[in-house]
């Protein structure tokens, strides 16, 4: 066995990429995973995806991960090639701002799942900011091939391709595995790139002409369905070469993380008593953790077994204070709001759950249906 031919021929492989870029972003903070295998719910087969990164920080009660999904490509004889045309941010039918997000808090997910909170996300990092990492892209790239350096002649867009599937594919393989994994209050924010050891070209087609230029990154837009429904997806094309400049913007896009999505979980609790909507995203954590109590003392006060049914949050503006509205006759209503101890452990659960430690009162509940 020549040891000798074996060093130099790993060499062609993409494996020496996928090792510098891996070492790469551990110098510069990331926490590194080569080579996970998932299985591909559309095709019931094995897949790889090269590396998957990420840095963590700890903001209020929740764990902020930003994520980057990296598939490493190399070609010695070919240049990847970008074909474009001018953006329409205008298009209908295009989400230039998508934004890949997932949280087991529900405050979180009910804030990242509102309308108009892709964008104002991207807004919002870029205010704080991030550059690169969600730039809004130049052009429209509508297709791609590998072309012969030498030559020019076209060969295919299947590395591409592969690069671009494997990365949509493990980015909707991670998000659908999450919420059987995670248990801890968490949310996540996934970024795709495809870094490439190879020369880059934009192809650039405006009216019957085509012009080329050599880049070192580009955005591009991948529209997709996945379980029946399209989805948009922004993955970043870089060379190799240009990876370690890059990476300080995506910890910049980290920080901005933290500080978005702590204000984000603010802004829910903020006046949250005001908003039935935002109100009934808790009220099960709130009758979980009180029920039993009002159960308790109410069959002792009373010498019954009645239970506490449904609980009915209301807002009354007029003399500004919060009533727990209860089915339950009006001598037990009256009982629990001069129980001290009840109306102490009730408080502590508000102010705990929706943050609320302004007045109460139960109430019987008037709900006609």
């Amino acid at each position: 066995m020549d040891l000798n031919k074996l060093e130099q021929q790993i060499r062609k492989t993409g494996f020496v990429l996928e090792n510098e870029v891996a070492q790469t972003l551990k110098m510069m903070g990331w926490t590194v995973i080569s080579n996970k295998y998932y299985v591909d719910d559309f095709e019931d087969a094995v897949r790889e995806i090269d590396l998957i990164a990420y840095q963590v920080t700890k903001v209020q009660h929740f764990d902020v991960y930003t994520v980057l999904v990296i598939s490493c490509k190399k070609s010695d004889s070919n240049a990847w090639a970008l074909l474009a045309r001018d953006i329409n941010l205008r298009d209908p039918n295009s989400d230039w701002w998508p934004l890949h997000a997932w949280s087991n808090d529900k405050a979180l997910a009910f804030q990242i799942a509102q309308p108009g909170a892709a964008r104002r996300y991207h807004n919002e990092a870029t205010a704080l900011g991030v550059a690169e990492a969600l730039a809004q892209p130049a052009v429209e790239v509508f297709a791609f091939q590998e072309m012969n350096q030498k030559t020019g002649a076209p060969q295919n867009d299947k590395p591409i391709f592969s690069s671009i599937t494997s990365l949509i594919k493990a980015q909707a393989y991670e998000l659908g595995a999450l919420p059987l994994r995670k248990k801890a209050p968490s949310i996540y924010q996934f970024n795709l790139l495809s870094v490439i050891d190879a020369e880059l070209a934009r192809l650039m087609f405006q009216g019957a002409s085509i012009t080329c230029a050599a880049i070192d990154s580009e955005h591009y837009l991948a529209r997709y369905i996945v379980r029946k429904k399209e989805t948009f997806s922004r993955i970043r094309f870089i060379r190799s070469n240009a990876l370690a400049a890059a990476l300080p913007d995506y910890g910049r896009l980290h920080q901005a993380n933290a500080n978005l999505f702590g204000t984000a979980c603010d802004a829910f609790y903020d006046g949250i008593m005001k908003d039935h909507s935002r109100r009934k995203i808790l009220i099960d954590d709130f009758s979980k953790d009180v029920k039993w109590r009002l159960n308790w003392v109410i069959s002792k006060a009373f010498n019954t077994t009645t239970e506490v049914g449904d609980f009915w949050l209301y807002w009354n503006a007029e003399d500004s204070r919060l009533e727990i509205q209860l089915n339950l006759p009006f001598e037990q209503i009256a009982f629990l709001n001069e129980d001290a101890e009840t109306t102490k452990r009730v408080a502590s659960a508000l102010l705990s759950i929706y943050r609320y430690d302004g007045p109460f009162i139960f109430d019987v509940d008037d709900v006609p249906f």
